[in-house]
């Protein structure tokens, strides 16, 4: 093979490697969290424990190997409560449950107690993924549906 031709075979190869990583980047961007289930397992007069299951599914060809991942939980603007998730890897075009204790702020928690009116939830975070060689943080926002918000603040 002539060296105008080997360099061209390179050049090609390092262009369609980086396309490739791109698009896994961009999908795993798009990674999707939901709240699968909370149970309220104690309340005491500073805070309610909640025994979270969160549900991660990855969009990408590409096994993604989930850093500590930290959260925070806010209510119409006010912080909840912050949360940790362990290590986990989510497989290619798959997805993962991570299940992870939650402590709830009473102050926050008790402005909704009994209100009929659902309030604005969110959870928020950032996930640090081992990609190949390199490391990436990727934020993350979820807001749970009318009725995953009812029963997480009333504790269903």
């Amino acid at each position: 093979m002539k060296r105008g031709s080997k360099v061209a075979l390179v050049s090609i190869i390092i262009v369609a490697i980086g396309a490739f990583a791109y698009i896994q980047y961009v999908s795993a961007t798009h990674l999707h969290v939901s709240i699968l289930e909370s149970k309220v397992v104690e309340k005491n007069k500073d805070g309610t424990l909640y025994d979270m299951q969160l549900e991660f599914k990855n969009p990408s060809l590409l096994v993604l190997n989930i850093g500590k991942t930290d959260f925070v939980i806010s209510v119409d603007g006010e912080n909840l409560g912050t949360g940790v998730l362990q290590p986990s890897e989510i497989p290619a075009m798959g997805k993962t449950v991570s299940q992870t204790p939650f402590v709830a702020d009473n102050t926050v928690l008790h402005k909704y107690d009994a209100s009929d009116n659902i309030p604005n939830v969110k959870l928020t975070g950032t996930s640090k993924y081992d990609l190949l060689f390199i490391s990436v943080n990727i934020p993350f926002t979820y807001y749970p549906t009318q009725e995953e918000a009812r029963g997480f603040i009333h504790g269903t």
